[in-house]
C-alpha cells in the first residue's frame, strides 16, 4: 500500500483538498459555535447586568421605605424572561424584602453574601447587584438565570454547521475530481521552477506556460516577478547602501540638533505643522514636569497650559498664533505656565515658524524661560532703591576713582546738595576745610575687598557748616563678583558729639565735685573725731575740779553758788555724753580698724542688756528676744544699734513697766529686724524727724543727746538696709530695720 507522499499528485491533490476543506469547515463551524457561545455569554452578561441595574434603581424607593408590595410588583415584571429562575431583593442586614420564582422552579435565590457581579456555574448564572441610595448601599438584588438558552442556541448552531459541512464536502469532492488534473500539472511545473529559484537564487530561471488561463497568467506573473525581483534585487542592493548613508547623515544631524538644543539654557519645544510636539529639550521637560516620551506626538495645547497671572484667563497658544500669522510672536506679560504637578511658573517666551527650503511652514519652535528669579531680582532692586531713598542716613555711591555715582535724599538732607549737584563730582568736595581727604586711602582698601566700619570725620555742608558724621564704607560688586565701587553710609552725629563733649565736661566737673566732697567729708569726720576726743579731757577736768571745789569748800558757798557748781557739773556731763555719741556717729561713717567677723546677734543682745542693767532694774523692764541670726559684720556697729533702740524703749516708757521684744525674719530676700515696745509711742507726723541728728521730741525733760536714732540709721544704711518706725501716740512703737541676706550668706560660706 502506497504512503500518502507516494501517491499520484492528482489523488494527493484530491485528498488534500477534501481533508483540508473538511477540516477547515469543521474548525470554522466549531469556531463559529464557540465564538457565538462566548459572544452570547457576553451579551447575556451585559443584558442581565443592565436588567439588574434597572431593577435595582426601580427598587430603591421600595427598599428605602420597606415596601414589600412595591418590591414584589417590580420583580413580577421579570416573568417575561422565561429563563429567569428567581429574583430576590435583600435588605442591608441580609433579610429578604421580596422575591420572585419562575413557575415550577425548585431553587430560590442564593444568599447575598457573595461579592457583587455575575458568576457562572455549571448549571446557572447568578447576578448580585447593589441597591444604592445617594451613593450609599441600602440592599442587594440577586438574580438566578439558567443556561438553557445558551444550550439551545449551541444545539441549533451545531446542527446548522454540520449540515453546511456535509454539503460543502460533497460539492468539494465533485469539483476537485474534475479540476484536479488541469490544476495539478501547471502547479507542479511552477513548483519545480520556484524550488529551483529558491535553491539556486538564480532569478534568470523561468517557468513554462501551458495554457492561457489563470495558471498561464500565474506563470507569466511568476516569470515577470522573477524578472522584477532580479531587477529590484540589484536596485535594492544599491538603495540599501544609499539608505545606510542617508540614515547615518540623518542620525548625525539629529544628534547635532539634540546636542545644540540640550545646551540651550532656555526651554525649547518644536512642533510639526499640526502643532504636535516633535522635540522638547531637558529644560522644557524640567519646567513642565514631564518626560519627553510623555510629550512627543501630543498637541502642544495638551501639555503647554498657559494663563494670565492676574485674571486667570487662558492665553492663546503661541503655536496657533505663529501658524496663523507666519511670523515670530512674543508672549504677553504676566503669563504663567501650569506644570503637571500644578506649579505656577511665570514665563517669558516667543514662537517662530520652521520653514523648508522653499519657504513653506513645516512646523514651529517655541522658546521660553522661567522668569521667577528675574522678577525677584527686579522686586529686590525696587525694594532696595526704595529703602535707599527713604533712609534718613546719607547713602552715597562712589566709583573706585572717588567720583560720586549715587546720592539719596538722606544725603541731600544732611549735606544740602541735590543729586544733580553732586553726581559726577569727587568725594573730596565734602572734605572739611583744613582736613586731609581720607577717601583715596579708603578706596584702596575697598578695592582690596576690605570693609571700613564706623569712623567719625568732619564734613562740610552746602551752607559751609562743618558737621560730624559717622561713616561706614563697603565694597560694591557687579554681577560677576568684581568690585566696581564703594557704598558709603553717613549719619549726622553732630548732636551726639556735642552732647558727648558736654557730658564729658559734666563728668569731669562732677568728678572734681566728688573729690572735693570726699575731702570735705574726710576733714569733717577727722574734725569730729579730734574734737570729740580732744574735748573730753577739758570737760573731765572741769567736772573733777567743780566736784573738788564743793567737797573742799563745803559750807563756804551759799545755795546759789552750790546750784551754779551743780549746773557746771551737769553741763559738762551732758557735753561728754554728746561728744561720745558724736564720736560714735563719726566712727560708724569711717572705716573700722578691726576686720569683718561673724557676729552672733544673740550675744550682742546679751551685752546690750548687761550695759543697760541699771536702767532695766530701775524701770522693771522685761526684754525678750527670738532666735536671732549671725551676720558677717562689725560687732561694734550692732551693739550701739540695739542699745539705742532698747534704751529709748526704756527711756520713753508709759505707766506700765516696759515690755520690749526683739525678733527677726526673712522677707522679700532681706532680713527684717523689729524692736517692739509698749511705751508712749510716736505721733505719725514725727516718724521721719526722729532720725535727724540732735532732733528731740521731748526737750530736756528726758535725758539724752538726740543723736541715738541717727546712729541707728547710719549703721543700717552702712549695710545697705533701711530703718523706719511704726507707731502712734500712746500705743507703743515698733522700730524696724532690714539687712540684705548677703550678710547671712557670707556667714554660711565661712
Amino acid at each position: 500500500m502506497l504512503s500518502f507522499r507516494d501517491i499520484p499528485v492528482k489523488q494527493k491533490l484530491m485528498m488534500a483538498t477534501m481533508v483540508t476543506t473538511a477540516v477547515a469547515l469543521l474548525l470554522a463551524g466549531i469556531g463559529i459555535v464557540l465564538a457565538d457561545s462566548l459572544l452570547f455569554r457576553g451579551y447575556l452578561q451585559r443584558d442581565l447586568s443592565g436588567l439588574a441595574h434597572i431593577i435595582a434603581d426601580n427598587s430603591t424607593a421600595a427598599l428605602a421605605f420597606n415596601d414589600q408590595r412595591s418590591a414584589a410588583e417590580t420583580l413580577a415584571a421579570l416573568r417575561v424572561r422565561t429563563h429567569l429562575v428567581a429574583a430576590c431583593i435583600y435588605r442591608r442586614d441580609g433579610t429578604m424584602l421580596a422575591d420572585y420564582r419562575r413557575t415550577g422552579a425548585q431553587s430560590g435565590c442564593p444568599a447575598p453574601g457573595a461579592p457583587d457581579g455575575i458568576r457562572f456555574t455549571s448549571a446557572a448564572l447568578t447576578v448580585s447587584y447593589p441597591i444604592l441610595l445617594s451613593g450609599h448601599r441600602i440592599g442587594t438584588l440577586v438574580l438566578l438565570y439558567d443556561l438553557g438558552e445558551i444550550q439551545e442556541r449551541m444545539k441549533l448552531y451545531g446542527l446548522t454547521v454540520l449540515g453546511v459541512l456535509l454539503a460543502s464536502i460533497l460539492i468539494a469532492f465533485v469539483l476537485s475530481s474534475r479540476l484536479r488534473t488541469i490544476i495539478a500539472a501547471p502547479i507542479s511545473q511552477l513548483a519545480r521552477a520556484a524550488t529551483s529559484v529558491a535553491r539556486t537564487k538564480d532569478y534568470s530561471i523561468r517557468a513554462r506556460k501551458n495554457s492561457g488561463d489563470e495558471l498561464g497568467v500565474l506563470v507569466d506573473a511568476f516569470n515577470e516577478m522573477l524578472a522584477g525581483i532580479q531587477s529590484r534585487d540589484d536596485n535594492l542592493r544599491n538603495a540599501l547602501l544609499d539608505r545606510q548613508e542617508a540614515l547615518k547623515e540623518a542620525q548625525n544631524a539629529r544628534e547635532s540638533l539634540e546636542t545644540t538644543v540640550a545646551s540651550i539654557g532656555d526651554a525649547v519645544i518644536a512642533t510639526d505643522i499640526e502643532g504636535r510636539i516633535v522635540l522638547a529639550n531637558r529644560v522644557a521637560q524640567s519646567l513642565m514636569k514631564l518626560l519627553e516620551s510623555e510629550m512627543i506626538g501630543k498637541h502642544l495645547d495638551e501639555v503647554f497650559r498657559i494663563f494670565n497671572e492676574f485674571t486667570g484667563a487662558k492665553v492663546e497658544s503661541p503655536v496657533t498664533k505663529v501658524l496663523r500669522e507666519g511670523a515670530i510672536v512674543g508672549m504677553a506679560n504676566h503669563t504663567v505656565l501650569i506644570a503637571r504637578d500644578g506649579t505656577e511658573i511665570p514665563i517669558d517666551d516667543s514662537g517662530a515658524p520652521i520653514r523648508g527650503a522653499s519657504g513653506e511652514i513645516q512646523g514651529t519652535v517655541l522658546v521660553f524661560r522661567d522668569v521667577t528669579a528675574k522678577r525677584r531680582a527686579d522686586e529686590t532692586g525696587r525694594l532696595l532703591a526704595s529703602i535707599v531713598e527713604s533712609s534718613d542716613d546719607a547713602i552715597i555711591g562712589h566709583g573706585l576713582g572717588g567720583v560720586i555715582i549715587a546720592w539719596n535724599r538722606g544725603a541731600e538732607r544732611i549735606f544740602g546738595y541735590s543729586a544733580e549737584e553732586m553726581i559726577g563730582k569727587p568725594a573730596s568736595a565734602l572734605t572739611a576745610p583744613g582736613r586731609v581727604d581720607e577717601m583715596p586711602e579708603i578706596l584702596e582698601r575697598i578695592a582690596r575687598g576690605e570693609r571700613v566700619d564706623q569712623f567719625q570725620a568732619p564734613r562740610r555742608t552746602k551752607s559751609g557748616t562743618v558737621i560730624d558724621v559717622s561713616i561706614t564704607i563697603s565694597p560694591m560688586y557687579d554681577a560677576l563678583g568684581r568690585i566696581v565701587g564703594a557704598s558709603k553710609i553717613a549719619r549726622d552725629v553732630t548732636g551726639q558729639v556735642r552732647a558727648a563733649e558736654r557730658l564729658a565736661q559734666m563728668n569731669a566737673d562732677l568728678q572734681r565735685a566728688n573729690e572735693n566732697l570726699a575731702r570735705s567729708n574726710d576733714d569733717l569726720e577727722r574734725f569730729a573725731f579730734v574734737a570729740s576726743h580732744d574735748l573730753q579731757e577739758p570737760l573731765r577736768m572741769i567736772t573733777v575740779y567743780s566736784q573738788l571745789l564743793i567737797r573742799t569748800h563745803s559750807g563756804e558757798f551759799d545755795d546759789q553758788a552750790a546750784m551754779c557748781v551743780d549746773n557746771i557739773v551737769g553741763g559738762t556731763k551732758r557735753m561728754r555724753e554728746l561728744l561720745s555719741d558724736l564720736l560714735a556717729y563719726a566712727e560708724i561713717g569711717g572705716t573700722p580698724e578691726e576686720p569683718v567677723q561673724t557676729v552672733d546677734l544673740n550675744v550682742v543682745i546679751e551685752k546690750v542688756t548687761q550695759n543697760l542693767k541699771v536702767a532695766i532694774e530701775d524701770s522693771g523692764a522685761v526684754i525678750t528676744a527670738g532666735r536671732l541670726p549671725s551676720l558677717s559684720a562689725y560687732e561694734g556697729h550692732f551693739i550701739p544699734l540695739f542699745q539705742n533702740l532698747i534704751g529709748n524703749a526704756i527711756k520713753y516708757r508709759g505707766e506700765q513697766p516696759p515690755r520690749i521684744h526683739v525678733s527677726a525674719q526673712m522677707s522679700d530676700g532681706e532680713l527684717r529686724f523689729s524692736v517692739a515696745d509698749n511705751g508712749i509711742g510716736i505721733p505719725p507726723q514725727h516718724h521721719q524727724k526722729i532720725f535727724t541728728p540732735f532732733k528731740r521730741l521731748h526737750g530736756k525733760a528726758t535725758p539724752g543727746t538726740g543723736i541715738g536714732l541717727a546712729i541707728c540709721q547710719r549703721v543700717v544704711e552702712r549695710y545697705g538696709g533701711r530703718i523706719w518706725v511704726e507707731s502712734d501716740a500712746g500705743k507703743g512703737a515698733t522700730f524696724i530695720f532690714t539687712v540684705p541676706d548677703i550678710a547671712i550668706h557670707a556667714v554660711e560660706e565661712n
